[in-house]
């Protein structure tokens, strides 16, 4: 993750620590949200599942910032807007329970009507 609020999706190795901080959420809510153990996520450097594990958030959250226009409200926006189309659940509460693809789907959704 780059500093001045830009995430880094394709970095060699996604920094862990950096993402939970942006997020403002502990390294262990991080890995729980990615499903992998806390420790896995505290390894340097990450190891392969811990770095594929990270990458579809990271990406996640490259796509939200782009609609968002910062990463402060890509960020509020993942962890508290209700999406209504999939439940009412969070980005975040969708991601934690497996269902990143359905977030992306979203807002694939989001940006094909703000195109087209």
């Amino acid at each position: 993750m780059a500093d001045r609020g830009r995430i880094a999706p394709h970095a060699c190795a996604p920094n862990a620590h950096a993402l939970a901080k942006q997020l403002g959420i502990p390294l262990s809510q991080l890995a729980e949200l990615v499903g992998v153990s806390r420790s896995s996520l505290a390894a340097e450097p990450l190891g392969k599942k811990s770095r594929e594990a990270l990458l579809p958030l990271l990406r996640l959250l490259v796509d939200a910032t782009e609609m968002a226009g910062t990463l402060e409200r890509a960020v509020s926006w993942f962890k508290h807007t209700p999406i209504t189309s999939l439940g009412d659940r969070t980005a975040m509460e969708l991601v934690r329970t497996g269902n990143i693809a359905a977030v992306q789907g979203h807002l694939r959704n989001l940006a094909d009507r703000a195109y087209t």
